[in-house]
């Protein structure tokens, strides 16, 4: 059973966390840390490591705007993918949020992409541990994402409401996520 913890800036595996941050994101997905932290102090996040007893198994980032949840960040180490870690953090954030919608985006599947076969597999996952598909479409810093939700269904307007309400009006017209049907 995994246990979890606060990440802050004070947290004691930081290091392993900005390794594991920087490997699982491209630079053009991951928001600023500093932004990350200055929004965790809301209480719409929640940004939290995992443990399988001493070991740091990875992490997510969600931001609650009434009953929709948005998983922004899951990561688990490399070495220990493919284990059911993924799935039991999902588990963890659908016991904290039982009558939510939970939402995430996903790299659209691309055949040119050198990581395509990723991307399959990432889908294939979210699938699994039953998200399904939206309609909605998400764009930011040229990459392009599908969405995908647990729980019920998502419209574009409360995905974008989402957002501009996490990112506040400035940053949200600086990186003007365009986000669709």
């Amino acid at each position: 059973m995994l246990s979890a913890q606060p990440i802050t800036k004070d947290f004691k595996d930081l290091g392993l966390f900005n390794d594991l941050y920087k490997s699982a994101f491209p630079k053009s997905e991951r928001a600023p840390m500093a932004f990350l932290f200055q929004r965790a102090k809301k209480d719409m996040v929640k940004f939290t490591a995992y443990y399988d007893e001493a070991t740091f198994v990875g992490f997510s980032y969600t931001i609650t705007v009434g009953d929709l949840t948005y998983l922004l960040y899951l990561a688990i180490q490399t070495n220990i993918r493919s284990k059911g870690y993924g799935a039991q953090i999902l588990s963890n954030i659908k016991e904290q949020h039982p009558d939510n919608r939970i939402v995430l985006n996903i790299e659209i599947e691309d055949e040119k992409a050198d990581n395509n076969a990723e991307r399959i597999r990432r889908k294939s996952f979210y699938l699994k541990n039953g998200y399904n598909l939206t309609k909605i479409h998400f764009e930011m810093n040229k990459n392009k994402f599908d969405v995908l939700v647990n729980n019920g269904t998502c419209t574009a307007e409360e995905f974008k409401l989402l957002f501009k309400t996490y990112m506040g009006t400035l940053p949200y017209a600086i990186y003007r996520p365009k986000i669709h049907d």
